[in-house]
């Protein structure tokens, strides 16, 4: 069954050859396992395989990255 809301993120970074960061990408997606009916020599089995779709990708510059962190950290205080 597929969920309705993102529940997994992934984080990528792209780096100058100097080890400088260019430009940060944030992905949503949903994970959930997925339920197919198969046919078997002992009868019919329910078989549960994950499944992932992405939702949204978004690429930001190094400092749109940093002002999402700061307003994160406004938002949701400091731990």
């Amino acid at each position: 069954m597929k969920p309705e809301y993102v529940n997994a993120f992934g984080l990528r970074k792209v780096c100058s050859p100097e080890g400088e960061i260019l430009e940060v990408t944030l992905d949503a997606s949903y994970k959930y396992m997925e339920n197919a009916m198969t046919v078997t020599a002992k009868g019919v089995e329910n078989v549960a395989t994950p499944n992932s779709e992405q939702v949204a990708s978004i690429v930001m510059n190094r400092q749109s990255a940093i002002s999402l962190r700061n307003l994160l950290i406004q938002t949701l205080g400091v731990e």
